[in-house]
């Protein structure tokens, strides 16, 4: 009798355990997917009573006009304590109890896309990721509006909280949380996971490869803003080039018109370079234009008032020089020739450069919209630019700067993809091809003919000449270069990552001038055939190899955390310092 009841005692706890297993969101065993509203009400869902869920909210909505798409949305606040408040944004396609229809279950293509922000703001607008049948997610990274300044506390202190809240823990709870609802609300977990961002979006895609690599299969991140602190604080240094050498007046003393007459100028002069006479600079790296030509009076410059005084040309070449200590070497890169001034350069400092400043020195007296940045001189007395620079890398930069490995993400079959403008106004190119060199010497495989054969297995970079930030047209000239149009490098990337179709060529294409081109995986560029219309994509191919010791040797960056005395670091750069010795081409010059 004992054993027969201990035995009924087993048949019911196996019947409670069968029945609790039902009822747990995304089980094998659940009858339905549930309803819309229920995430925010069901305790099951792990949104209702949890500790770190501060609010939330779950409703049918839609998109916005012309698609107007119904999806559900579940918005919360997320915070383990008080000064933590990370708002996440989940859109959902409809489930089939809900209505949907046309996916895997509803109108859900089975796949997650974060969405990333820009500048210092956040983002949790999902539509794009919906309309496409994703499930779409976004973060404020804890705090509203663009302002960075309060990452200082009045006491000198850093707001460790913000900085951390908006550099990484809120994509990572976006990216967690998404993943998780969608299980919920599908009853299935995703069967791929995607991130999709540029500039700000692109540094936290890099984040993410590198410290949440594991929950990602692709990530889109493209003009990434990955190294934060050192491209940032470079965004003053031509600020201060104008204010210290052309003028007294720190409002910016090179006008607008002779800056944009400089910019087409540089271009004139180098734009054959690459074959192509087609108003674009392919590699500005190699492009060595002198400021000093536009000199007032010099043959071939620009008449009064577009010419440059000789201490405006000393200015000009300096801002396109880059950052430098009293020891002439390079602390970071400058703006490339054919770019943009009117950004970094204008009749006010970028804003996010003179925050930089205040989180460098730790010093809120230095916050916009302050002038004290003014006090700052390239190297000369009192507090120079390689001073405010080593303070910033000593201080802050470890926790900002995105510029560690991908091993997990590697290790897992990830795949990543990047397109960078060649002319980008805001983050200077240079600091991306930086870590991608350092990439590739990491991932390097034995019989690398380039040395990049072996990070182009999971990671490529492509190459987009004539582009500013994310796509943006080069403002000055009008006009703008190749670039991906219509999400084809977001469907390069889930290609790669779901059919193993890695990108050889990615079509870019522009409406002002109208043309189309190649954009090829780095260190190959686009080749012009020779013949026929060079705006059209038919005549260029891929190939050659940028990598020159003429583009990659004037980069070798002083050894970070010592930029006011510190020695070149071609380790750190991954250039071998042999090669810069001799007349080599980097590798190998692919003329083939």
């Amino acid at each position: 009798m004992k054993r027969l009841r201990a035995i009924l005692r087993l048949c019911a706890s196996i019947i409670a355990l069968a029945v609790g297993v039902a009822a747990l969101p995304g089980s094998a065993a659940a009858n339905e997917a549930p309803a819309c509203a229920s995430l925010a009400t069901d305790p099951h869902f792990e949104l209702k009573n949890n500790p770190a869920i501060k609010s939330v909210t779950s409703t049918v909505q839609k998109t916005a006009a012309p698609a107007n798409i119904q999806y559900c949305n579940v918005t919360f606040v997320y915070g383990t304590n008080p000064k933590q408040n990370i708002t996440i944004s989940v859109g959902l396609p409809l489930n089939s109890t809900d209505g949907g229809a046309g996916g895997i279950e509803g109108a859900w293509n089975g796949r997650t896309e974060g969405l990333g922000g820009g500048g210092c703001a956040g983002n949790l607008n999902v539509d794009a990721a919906v309309n496409a049948g994703y499930v779409g997610s976004g973060t404020d990274g804890g705090h509203t509006g663009g302002d960075c300044t309060p990452g200082v506390n009045a006491d000198h202190t850093f707001n460790f909280e913000f900085i951390q809240d908006f550099f990484r823990a809120g994509i990572k709870q976006q990216i967690l949380w998404s993943k998780r609802i969608a299980t919920s609300y599908y009853s299935k977990p995703p069967s791929y996971s995607y991130w999709n961002g540029c500039s700000t979006g692109g540094r936290q895609g890099y984040l993410l490869a590198q410290e949440l690599g594991s929950q990602l299969d692709g990530v889109l991140a493209s003009a990434p803003a990955m190294y934060w602190t050192r491209f940032q604080t470079a965004q003053m240094w031509g600020q201060i080039a104008m204010f210290e050498q052309a003028g007294e007046s720190p409002s910016g003393p090179i006008s607008p018109a002779k800056l944009a007459a400089v910019q087409k100028s540089a271009v004139a002069a180098c734009d054959a370079n690459d074959g192509a006479v087609d108003g674009i600079i392919d590699d500005p790296r190699t492009c060595h234009f002198s400021a000093k030509a536009n000199v007032c009076g010099r043959p071939g410059a620009p008449a009064a008032p577009s010419c440059l005084t000789p201490d405006e040309a000393t200015a000009v070449d300096k801002i396109w020089d880059g950052p430098r200590n009293k020891h002439g070497d390079r602390i970071w890169f400058g703006l490339d020739r054919g770019s943009d001034f009117s950004i970094l350069d204008g009749t006010n400092p970028f804003p996010l450069g003179v925050t930089q400043f205040e989180w460098n020195l730790i010093d809120p007296s230095f916050a916009p919209p302050s002038t004290q940045w003014n006090t700052v001189s390239l190297g000369g007395k009192g507090l120079s630019y390689p001073q405010v620079a080593q303070a910033g890398s000593r201080n802050i930069a470890d926790v900002t700067d995105t510029f560690g490995p991908v091993d997990a993400f590697r290790a897992r079959g990830g795949k990543m993809i990047t397109f960078l403008g060649a002319n980008d106004q805001f983050i200077y190119p240079r600091g991306v091809l930086n870590y991608y060199r350092q990439m590739a010497e990491r991932y390097q495989r034995i019989g690398d003919r380039t040395g990049f054969e072996g990070v182009q297995s999971f990671y490529r970079l492509f190459h987009a000449p004539g582009v500013g930030h994310c796509g943006l047209p080069v403002f000055s000239l009008g006009t703008t270069g190749p670039w991906p149009q219509n999400g084809a490098d977001f469907k390069a990337l889930v290609n790669w990552v779901e059919k193993g179709i890695a990108p050889d060529q990615v079509i870019g294409q522009s409406l002002s001038p109208t043309l189309s081109r190649p954009l090829c995986p780095y260190p190959q560029t686009a080749k012009y055939k020779g013949a026929g219309n060079v705006n059209d994509a038919a005549n260029w191919s891929c190939g050659g190899n940028l990598e020159t010791k003429e583009a990659v040797c004037p980069d070798v960056l002083v050894k970070y955390k010592d930029e006011v005395d510190g020695p070149l670091d071609y380790k750190a750069s991954a250039v071998d310092p042999s090669f810069c010795k001799s007349g080599r081409i980097a590798r190998d010059d692919g003329s083939d």
